[in-house]
């Protein structure tokens, strides 16, 4: 067994013991070593798996990694949206809003890094589709 089978193994092992209910497909799923052939639009491909026979394990590895990123940044968004800073958000800038969340940085990360990211943060503290598309042009 290579090193990254090891960690591929370990990346579903941890997801199904934080989920016990999960079926291994779902892990798999979650996990995106299987993927829709358009995971930005799976409808686009009617919902079709992308055959993944060809894909290298460091792939496979890259893309657990940005699974795990991204839900790290989900619960670290659920997080910052329940801070009694935010009661106001409404009335706030951009900048103010990211401040008060504590997610400026991570902000400033990905709108270098990941453009969909980005994107997810300043939707959730309710920027308006406008602005959005003018910050992250």
């Amino acid at each position: 067994m290579t090193e990254e089978h090891r960690i591929i193994l370990k990346a579903i092992e941890e997801a199904l013991n934080r989920d016990p209910s999960l079926r291994f497909g779902q892990a798999l799923f979650n996990l995106s070593i299987n993927e829709f052939v358009n995971p930005e639009n799976p409808s686009e491909a009617d919902y079709r798996m992308r055959d993944i026979h060809g894909d290298k394990d460091l792939d496979i590895i890259a893309r657990i990694r940005r699974q795990h990123e991204w839900r790290g940044l989900q619960q670290k968004i659920m997080s910052a949206l329940e801070r009694p800073e935010l009661n106001g958000i409404g009335g706030m800038t951009v900048n103010e809003r990211l401040y008060a969340s504590g997610l400026l940085d991570d902000f400033d990360k990905y709108k270098k890094s990941n453009k969909q990211f980005a994107q997810f943060i300043l939707e959730r503290l309710k920027v308006d589709r406008v602005s959005i598309d003018k910050i992250l042009e």
